[in-house]
């Protein structure tokens, strides 16, 4: 059933304004990751997710299952802020050592929450506004401003790879991004991290690819080559170009869908992140063996070995010898990242099953930091041990739902009938997921603002259910129904001459023209139908 017009009216006039600036402001201070921007992305969320659950038919795109998980993750920051009497808070997992510290100073409240740091999880749960509104906007968006958005979403990756691909080549990281990023001389855009950077990136590759194969997409219906032209010379070299393709490909679209493509490859391959660049090859691998089928083996293979060709040509022309000095050079960080998880996991050990209290790892980390680690470590470089030590079994419940959840709905997407745009670019956000999330096992980029904002938003594309094909083209087939076929009147007389009796109907000769016959009044002449107007039809 379709949504009523009033309300999907309603949230494009409201709620579409202030999706696409969630969208469009998340990376642009430190994506996300400071006190202020955070605030004014809560508050844009905030009105976001009011606009959306106002109005209750956005929510009947999501099954009760997803509405539940969304549920729980809300509530999860809640649950640990709930206060507990002293005596039970201190027989909780992990809390003896806190509570015979706050005995030690005579500090006894009588009830104590449940997280070891509140105020940190109550900032952990508004940060979490922002993606589960952009996710539950998403999914309930109409076809059309579903494509908007991706393109949108497209462009802010080439932003970012532009700006990224600027600040390796000048060796300055203050070109519009933050003065004095972590990693020097790689490309980090307007994120603090070039590993974050690179999660962005390897999210909007798959859909480059997805929506220049769209445009390649295949009609068996019309012929793909042109016939040949009857001049001897040869044709221009678009034509000839043009002649690979099918027939209704629009070049120029397909060509600034390439360039964004290639500009997105370079982006990836420059941050020196070789989480990043695996999950690029993984990336650019998964899109040829997903959209193959359906545009054409040798096209698809042919599309992205020449956009791959293309982008380690320019890369060889800018300079690959840092890049792959990243695979060569002996990293401290990477003996620290196992001693972290280590560190980790023996904090999930203590705490389970309630865990510390989300937003709480900084904080409480510290008791299980190794010596061979000799800075501070806010993240522990992976997401799912840092939400396990967090949240307990809760947590990991969660993150069990959502993937269960992403499985079925493959099942889902991944269908034989024929691609829209939109399918295509479905396919492709479950490839990002994936690649995201795989991401998520030796770096934190969920727990960036931004990186959750637009994994919130691919998430939505990917739930998204799209018009049937013929709710599609309801309108336009209605509108051809409606009209009657023209055809000679001796065989399809028009509606208003049907209308008027046989009787009344006269042959020309007889009308009351001719002059009256003698004895006879004269009569007014028999009303004529109207001219059959096939315009009016």
């Amino acid at each position: 059933m379709s949504r009523p017009a009033p309300q999907a009216a309603g949230f494009v006039f409201l709620g579409m304004p202030l999706l696409v600036s969630v969208l469009l402001f998340a990376p642009l201070f430190t994506a996300g990751n400071r006190p202020i921007p955070l605030l004014i992305l809560e508050l844009l969320a905030l009105a976001l997710l009011v606009q959306t659950i106002s109005q209750p038919d956005f929510l009947r795109h999501l099954s009760r299952t997803m509405l539940l998980t969304l549920a729980g993750l809300l509530l999860l920051p809640l649950l640990h802020l709930l206060p507990l009497p002293d005596s039970l808070w201190t027989a909780l997992p992990g809390r003896a050592a806190y509570a015979g510290a706050l005995a030690a100073v005579d500090i006894d409240n009588g009830w104590r929450p449940l997280s070891l740091v509140p105020q940190m999880t109550a900032f952990s749960g508004l940060a979490l506004l922002a993606p589960v509104a952009v996710f539950v906007a998403t999914a309930g968006l109409p076809d059309k401003k579903l494509n908007t958005l991706v393109l949108l979403f497209i462009g802010i990756a080439v932003f970012e790879a532009v700006i990224g691909l600027a600040q390796f080549g000048t060796g300055a990281v203050s070109i519009i991004g933050a003065a004095g990023g972590l990693h020097g001389h790689s490309a980090i855009g307007t994120y603090a991290n070039r590993d974050h950077l690179a999660g962005l990136l390897e999210m909007a590759l798959p859909l480059g690819l997805a929506l220049l194969a769209a445009n390649l997409h295949a009609d068996p219906t019309v012929r793909v080559r042109p016939p040949k032209p009857r001049q001897h010379r040869p044709p221009p070299l678009r034509q000839r170009l043009a002649g690979l393709l099918p027939h209704e490909f629009r070049f120029n679209r397909a060509a600034m869908l390439a360039a964004a493509s290639i500009a997105i490859l370079l982006g990836l391959v420059f941050t020196r992140s070789r989480s990043g660049l695996a999950l690029g090859m993984l990336a650019i691998f998964f899109s040829t063996l997903l959209f193959a089928r359906r545009i054409g083996g040798r096209r698809s293979g042919g599309l992205v070995a020449v956009i791959t060709s293309v982008g380690v040509m320019l890369a060889l022309e800018i300079g690959l010898l840092p890049v792959l000095e990243r695979f060569t050079e002996q990293n401290v960080g990477d003996d620290w990242r196992w001693s972290i998880y280590a560190g980790a996991l023996a904090g999930i050990g203590e705490f389970f099953p309630l865990g510390s209290g989300i937003g709480t790892f900084p904080a409480v980390y510290r008791r299980f930091q190794t010596e061979d680690v000799p800075m501070f470590v806010n993240h522990a470089h992976n997401d799912y041990l840092e939400w396990l030590f967090e949240g307990g079994l809760l947590a990991g419940a969660l993150i069990a739902v959502f993937l269960l959840l992403y499985l079925l709905r493959w099942r889902q997407v991944w269908t034989k009938d024929d691609w829209s745009q939109l399918r295509f670019a479905q396919v492709a956000a479950g490839i990002s997921l994936l690649l995201l999330g795989l991401h998520g096992l030796l770096d934190f980029n969920l727990h960036i603002p931004a990186n959750a904002i637009y994994f919130a938003f691919l998430a939505g594309v990917f739930f998204h259910h799209e018009s049937p094909p013929a709710a599609r083209r309801s309108s336009s087939a209605d509108t051809r129904a409606a009209a009657p076929v023209h055809a000679p009147p001796q065989s399809a007389p028009s509606p208003d001459t049907a209308a008027i009796p046989a009787q009344t109907v006269e042959p020309r000769s007889q009308t009351a023209m001719s002059p009256p016959t003698a004895g006879q009044p004269w009569q007014p002449p028999p009303a004529q139908p109207p001219a059959h107007n096939p315009f009016m039809d």
